[in-house]
């Protein structure tokens, strides 16, 4: 049973985020309305606590889609010290439930539930805390007579709750406060940042206090500058702005000149490129452990964090003296060269009880403001100035970081779930999109934040990365609009020459695709499951009535999405509104799933999605087709003397039909196919079958020249008894079969369409054969074996001698759902035993996934495939 996943919440997500919102204070109380429910507080709306007596003056006001911000400004008549600021001190009454936002750092949000609505509240800051004391925080600031002090403001919002929860949160909750991140400040970037970077990770390996194991390949600015340039012209070539390079400026050699002067050329040789260049550093250590070559150490233990049991840790950014030698170091060095981009690195930032600091025990935010101070002094250099946060404890500070750090790489490449693979360029993709949807979902980020960083610095996959350059690039793009690259010119240098330009002039096509888009892109509505092993996933960036669906199954078998066109994919309600519905990615065509002559308003869509795919469609206003319309394959049909001919192109073998949307009064007698004429040794027979007409609506199906390959292998015969079953199955760990790098290739075919007087009656479908879908009883218990067998068809193999090489072999990978319940598995193909391999992952050697290599080991035409599996 391939997997369902239907898209069909009720919530409409294109109503505004924010219900109107009603406050109101009294003697000893606060009252907030919204949705015709009201929460109280026995307390006040404000404290403030200081050395000495102060003039408040407080003010409400609403911002963004309709939340309020309240804003408190102090006077005082003599110099005092404002040690801490509260807003909304006291009990919360008549409130079903009360839930804190926080992470290991910071308090973030509180969530005031009653009924169907939740309020929130959160303080314009990134360094709260939230208890029955109220939202605060400690600023310990000196207040000057007579100048006006504006404390950190308040924001108070209230949404609907949609029902659907995603951990503690339900997801409007979710929603409402990205958006309020979103909408609180001005945003830097109202476009999407797209860059790389310089390091070559695989070259940079720090061992016994060296640095480097080689340095081969490796472009920096003190050592191979040549090769720097050679990347900004990369970058230049396929539209990627930002470029930031190393060595950092604390990494710099004593005598900078040669190394000065090497920055002051590529900044400018970048600037007539279109390229900005940017600086690094380390802010807890301010040397990058792969290009320290003098193995400096900043020899400051009482700038140092000191933890609770007295151990020294990162330098404390609490600590003035430390935040103002690095904030004035960094801004001096990037205003002298012209810089417009920073990566900030490794960050561990934690609570710092060291009170010779000038801060509060257990400080945080007071390291929070220096980190601030710092984004805020780098940024004010350059409209255009970048900063670029990567591995650390940054998501401790998320999601109110962002306003200061607009563009967030939350760590280097890693894995977090197992999911089956032969290709670790895209076990990463996968990794990352699931980390950032994972991370919104429990973080509250803005996807628009978000880097998604593509590396390209593991080689030792067993399925060749350009199987998965595209994808890996789409599914990353679906979610965020930002790209970043890792090793992207070791990986052009390795691909085979003649599909170097298409890799780039791909990259360059959607990164224009994504800028022309940006409006669309700004707001992504996650409408269907999460990352993970089974799940169908389905994002959406529309507005009004027109959009994008961009759809991923990551998955080794097929599966179907159901959308529903309405306003929980976020379409503006209109019970009058139609839609085309339009292909883009892989294919440009009107989709086969399409209902015709037009979708409607609320109508659902039946979207097929093959394994390990993408699929973009553009969602726009219907219009009414001028001559004939075709569905399912891009097609340029011209007129002939009795009807149409237009010319297909589909992988051989494949059986594709075809939805053919008529013009009034037209009808369609028969369809023929015959391949487009070459020598006659390379011609085979192509077939056209007329299904039949409905109005104006014919469907043709056309079968395409030769056989095709196998590719997922999900119908199996369960062995004794030889109980037909499909795959995956509830309760068994294994998944089916996938076949990769069988050999295919795209087909051209007429099609000619012959129109008569009337219309022929409807073909009458043929029924499927229903196979056993319950799952044997054994494959639920803790220990077993299971046997199995299937068929697959190779149409074309190569002989060993000619085969492509390792990583472009023809295999099958055998795809579990926990490969630690495998004790053993054997295989025969055609009654004859072959060896199962096991792929261990790069990046994580306790992961696998098994394989057959079919090159050298099948023969051409029908195989039998029997497995026999015994559990753990």
């Amino acid at each position: 049973m391939t997997k369902d996943m239907r898209v069909t919440g009720e919530f409409d997500w294109s109503l505004p985020r924010f219900l109107p919102l009603k406050m109101e204070t009294f003697s000893g109380c606060v009252t907030l309305s919204a949705g015709g429910e009201t929460v109280h507080l026995s307390g006040s709306l404000f404290r403030a606590e200081a050395s000495g007596e102060l003039t408040t003056s407080w003010k409400q006001e609403t911002c963004g889609d309709g939340f309020t911000v309240l804003s408190l400004e102090l006077t005082v008549g003599r110099n005092v010290r404002l040690d801490r600021v509260c807003w909304m001190p006291g009990i919360w009454e008549k409130v079903d439930v009360r839930l804190v936002h926080s992470t290991e750092l910071q308090d973030n949000f509180l969530f005031l539930r009653k009924g169907n609505i939740s309020f929130f509240l959160s303080l314009d800051y990134p360094g709260s805390r939230i208890s029955e004391e109220g939202i605060y925080y400690e600023p310990l600031d000196e207040l000057k007579s007579g100048v006006s002090y504006a404390c950190h403001t308040l924001s108070i919002g209230a949404c609907s709750l949609s029902g659907e929860v995603s951990g503690d949160y339900d997801r409007a909750e979710i929603e409402a406060v990205s958006t309020y991140i979103e909408q609180r400040f001005p945003l830097r970037f109202e476009r999407p940042v797209f860059g790389t970077t310089c390091i070559t990770n695989r070259m940079t390996d720090v061992r016994d206090g060296r640095v480097f194991f080689s340095m081969f390949d490796n472009p920096t600015l003190a050592l191979s500058p040549e090769i720097l340039e050679r990347e900004i012209d990369l970058c230049a070539e396929a539209g990627i702005e930002y470029y930031q390079v190393f060595e950092g400026v604390f990494d710099w050699p004593e005598d900078d000149s040669i190394v000065g002067e090497t920055l002051r050329r590529l900044v400018a040789y970048g600037a007539e490129r279109g390229v900005r260049i940017g600086d690094y550093v380390h802010p807890g250590e301010l040397y990058c452990p792969h290009y320290n070559y003098e193995q400096r150490c900043l020899d400051r233990p009482e700038w140092r964090q000191l933890d609770a049991e007295g151990k020294r840790g990162q330098m404390c950014l609490g600590n003035k003296a430390y935040a103002e030698f690095l904030r004035s170091r960094l801004v001096e060095h990037n205003r002298k060269y012209g810089e417009q981009m920073i990566c900030l690195d490794m960050l561990f930032l934690y609570p710092c009880y060291d009170p010779d600091h000038g801060h509060p025990v257990g400080d945080v935010y007071h390291q929070v403001r220096g980190l601030v101070e710092l984004m805020t002094s780098l940024a004010d250099l350059h409209p255009e100035y970048l900063i670029w946060t990567n591995s650390g404890n940054w998501l401790e500070l998320m999601p109110k970081l962002v306003w200061f750090n607009p563009n967030i790489y939350l760590t280097d490449p890693h894995v977090r779930e197992y999911t089956p693979n032969l290709n670790m360029l895209k076990f990463m993709g996968d990794t990352r999109r699931e980390q950032m949807v994972s991370f919104h979902n429990s973080y509250m980020v803005p996807y628009r934040f978000y880097s998604n960083c593509e590396y390209y610095y593991t080689r030792s996959s067993r399925v060749e990365d350009i199987q998965y350059f595209e994808y890996s690039l789409l599914q990353g793009l679906a979610v965020t609009p930002n790209l970043y690259l890792g090793e992207w010119r070791t990986f052009l240098d390795r691909v085979p020459y003649a599909m170097r330009d298409s890799c780039v002039s791909f990259l360059r096509q959607w990164l224009l695709f994504i800028r022309t888009n940006f409006e669309l892109w700004k707001h992504t509505k996650q409408i269907g499951d999460s990352p993970g092993i089974g799940a169908m996933e389905a994002y959406a960036h529309t507005d009004g009535h027109r959009g994008f669906l961009c759809l991923i199954n990551a998955n080794p078998f097929p599966g179907m999405l159901t959308i529903r066109l309405d306003g929980s994919i976020g379409l503006k309600a209109d019970a009058t509104a139609c839609f085309d519905l339009y292909e883009i990615y892989p294919q440009e065509c009107p989709i086969a799933e399409h209902p015709l002559p037009f979708a409607e308003y609320g109508e659902m869509i039946e979207c097929q999605m093959p394994p390990h795919s993408v699929r973009y469609i553009e969602i726009k206003p219907h219009v009414k087709p001028l001559g004939l319309k075709v569905f399912g394959l891009p097609a340029d049909a011209e007129r002939t003397m009795s009807g149409y001919r237009m010319k297909l192109t589909a992988p051989i073998g494949k059986h594709v039909p075809l939805k053919l949307l008529l013009p009034e009064g037209e009808n369609v007698a028969q369809a023929s196919a015959r391949p487009i004429p070459m020598v006659p040794m390379f011609t085979f027979p192509t077939q056209a079958h007329f299904l039949g007409q409905q109005g104006h609506v014919a469907t043709v199906e056309v079968v395409f020249p030769r056989t095709t390959a196998s590719r997922e292998l999900t119908h199996w015969k369960v062995l004794p008894g030889g109980v037909e079953i499909v795959l995956p199955q509830p309760g068994c760990p294994f998944l089916g079969g996938l076949v990769s790098g069988a050999y295919s290739e795209e087909s051209d075919v007429w099609l000619d369409i012959e129109l008569g007087s009337s219309i022929p009656a409807l073909a009458v479908a043929v029924k499927p054969h229903e196979l056993k879908t319950e799952a044997p009883a054994h494959w639920n218990r803790d220990s077993g074996t299971l046997k199995l067998e299937t068929d697959i068809h190779l149409p074309f193999i190569e002989w060993d001698a000619f085969a492509p090489g390792y990583g472009a072999d023809t295999l099958i990978e055998l795809a579990f759902a926990d490969p630690e319940r495998v004790g053993q598995i054997t295989a025969t193909l055609n009654g004859k035993e072959v060896e199962v391999r096991r792929y261990a992952y790069a990046t994580r050697k306790e992961w696998c996934t098994y394989y057959i290599v079919l090159t050298g080991t099948a023969e051409i035409g029908n195989t039998k495939l029997a497995i026999e599996i015994q559990w753990k």
